[in-house]
Order: C-alpha cells, then sequence, then structure tokens
C-alpha cells in the first residue's frame, strides 16, 4: 500500500537544534519514524552521541548514516555568525546534500520570569540571544549562501518555537512576552525574505520537559489548572506540530497553535 502522507519526509534531510531533549528529541524520534536523515545538533558532542545511542535504543533498524551528531555551541551568539558557514557547510556536506527542513528548539537555562523591575540589559538579551537572535542569525546564512545549504524550493521548511506569553499577559513576564511576540514577527518576515523557502512558528504551551523536572508538585498542578485540558503539552504531542510544518508545502508564515487551550482558558 502506498503511502503518500507518511512518506513525505521519507530520505529528507532534516536539521535539528536542540535535539538532545524535550520537544527537539520528540521531533527526532518523530522524524526517523516518518523515514528522514537526521542532522542532530547541540553544543555538545557528548550529549549528541548519547542521544544517537537512546535514538538507536528505541528505533533498532536505524541505519548507520540515517543521523550524523553536528554540534554548535549558540552561545556566545555574538559570535555564532563567524561560526555558521563552516556548520551548515558540514550540514550540506558543502552543499552537495541540502538541507529540506530546520527545526530550531533550542533554549537555554534562564530565569523567564524575573519580572519587569529586574529586566536588566543583561537579562533582556540573555532571554533573547538563543531564543531570537540565533534563529535569526541561521536565517540570515541561508540567504546570505544563496540557498547554498538548503534546496531553495516550497518543499524546504524552517519552524521556529516561541510561546504564549505574548498572546495573554501574565506578571513577570513581559520580557519573555516580548521575545515571543518577536518570534511571531520574524517568522513572517522571514517568509516573505527567503521564498519559496516556508517559515513556521510553533507556540507551545507549558510543556512536560526535562525543564519542568525539579518543579513542586502544586506548581504543576497549578499549570494544569490553567489549561481547558488540564493537562501539560507532552512533547510527543507537541512533536506532531513540527511534522505538519515540514509537510504541508502550504504552511508558510503560520502560527501553530498547541497549548491545551491556555490561551482561552479563564
Amino acid at each position: 500500500m502506498p503511502l503518500k502522507y507518511t512518506n513525505k519526509l521519507q530520505d529528507k534531510r532534516v536539521l535539528i537544534f536542540g535535539a538532545t531533549s524535550g520537544i527537539g528529541y520528540a521531533v527526532a524520534e518523530a522524524s526517523i519514524e516518518h523515514g528522514a536523515k537526521l542532522i542532530i545538533s547541540g553544543s555538545k558532542q557528548e550529549r549528541l552521541l548519547r542521544t544517537i545511542e537512546r535514538l538507536k535504543a528505541s528505533y533498532p533498524d536505524i541505519k548507520d548514516d540515517q543521523i550524523v551528531p553536528l554540534p554548535l555551541d549558540l552561545s556566545p551568539v555574538s559570535e555564532l555568525e563567524q561560526k555558521l558557514p563552516e556548520f551548515l557547510s558540514a550540514a550540506s556536506e558543502n552543499g552537495t546534500k541540502k538541507i529540506d527542513h530546520i527545526v530550531f528548539t533550542a533554549g537555554d537555562m534562564v530565569n523567564l520570569s524575573a519580572g519587569i523591575a529586574a529586566a536588566s540589559y543583561s537579562y533582556i538579551n540573555s532571554i533573547m540571544a538563543i531564543r531570537l537572535i540565533a534563529p535569526t542569525l541561521i536565517a540570515k546564512e541561508i540567504a546570505a549562501a544563496d540557498y547554498k545549504y538548503v534546496n531553495k524550493s516550497a518543499q524546504t521548511s524552517i519552524t521556529l518555537t516561541s510561546g504564549t506569553a505574548h498572546l495573554r499577559s501574565r506578571n513577570g513576564w513581559s520580557v519573555v512576552a516580548m521575545v515571543s511576540a518577536a518570534l511571531e514577527g520574524i517568522c513572517h518576515g522571514l517568509a516573505v525574505d527567503l521564498a519559496p523557502v516556508r517559515v513556521n512558528v510553533v507556540n507551545p504551551g507549558v510543556v512536560n520537559t526535562e525543564l519542568l523536572g525539579g518543579a513542586p508538585a502544586e506548581i504543576i498542578e497549578k499549570f494544569k489548572e490553567t489549561t481547558l485540558t488540564k493537562k501539560l503539552g507532552q512533547p510527543e504531542d507537541i512533536a506532531e506540530a513540527y511534522l505538519y510544518s515540514m509537510k504541508d508545502s502550504s504552511a508558510d508564515g503560520s502560527t501553530i497553535l498547541s497549548d491545551n487551550g491556555k490561551v482561552l482558558a479563564s
């Protein structure tokens, strides 16, 4: 039986930033199940190799060349511009095997709710650096290199990751709301600038990832109560949003909301 829907990613080259944990890891799993070839990126080679071991344990039929680890430390972001040409050249084997899809889920450990009274320049910059500036510089390098590294086609996509802070204001989250809104803005702008390459953004709500591992039980319950479904998002569910962005060649400049109805909850 031909599988014209699930085979849309068969043998496609998918570059995932932030693939070692959380949503990024779930996207890696989902991409493998759809037959894609992965380039997984993170700051440390050891973590990338452990990630490959985890994936091979779950999917024993993975071929040796189906997952390529390619470390890149996104920080300090002031040095990223100099690193990207070599990195993207390696990811595309000097343009001979162009990238079909880029997924950006990378983040870093910062206090996201420090409050506006504590919003110093360095704090604001720390929130923006990895989440907003890094993916913008990646897009810039793709354009500057005249699409040497990616296929210039509507079948090619870049998927960013934002959130819901700008859709429903909460005390103490002004800076995060600014960055979330900016990610939607850059998504729209890049969709125009990089056309026909498609650019979309996924807006997850609170997701049950490793970052929540140390949160007290009462905080977790509070998060659940702020949604319509009374549950947290799961990485394997949110991953479907990224698959949609990659597979639907008509989805461009789109915001994909996956938040358990949090924005609508009273």
